[in-house]
């Protein structure tokens, strides 16, 4: 009985003691945790007073929330264009040309919902 009784107090020893190693691991854990989140909010002040592009703002969005990009004065982009070329480089799209362009109908799938438009008079 004496050996039964020695083995469940070692292993009852065995059980216990890795919970204050644990507890002791995860405390390490959280503050690590935070140093890095503070860390990571740095980059948002490089935005600041920026416009940028939408992708980047959702990006942010998400990282940091709304509050932290309205504190920042963080906005969205929102330009007329798609923000590409068309026509080789001769063009740009646009939901509607001005009035010194043309629409080129030849290069325009490139700009999905949008017109390849260039510059010149055409006709």
């Amino acid at each position: 009985m004496e050996r039964k009784s020695f083995l469940s107090a070692i292993f009852i020893v065995l059980l216990v003691s890795p919970a204050s190693i644990m507890a002791k691991t995860f405390e390490e854990v959280n503050d690590t945790r935070n140093k890095r989140q503070a860390q990571a909010l740095l980059p948002i002040a490089s935005y600041a007073g920026l416009a940028v592009s939408p992708p980047v703002f959702a990006a942010l969005v998400t990282a940091y929330g709304v509050y932290a990009l309205y504190r920042y004065n963080i906005r969205r982009e929102n330009s007329g264009h798609d923000s590409h070329s068309c026509a080789n480089n001769r063009g740009w799209c646009r939901p509607t040309c001005y009035s010194y362009e043309y629409t080129d109908w030849f290069n325009n799938d490139v700009c999905g919902s949008y017109r390849c438009c260039r510059p010149g008079r055409r006709g």
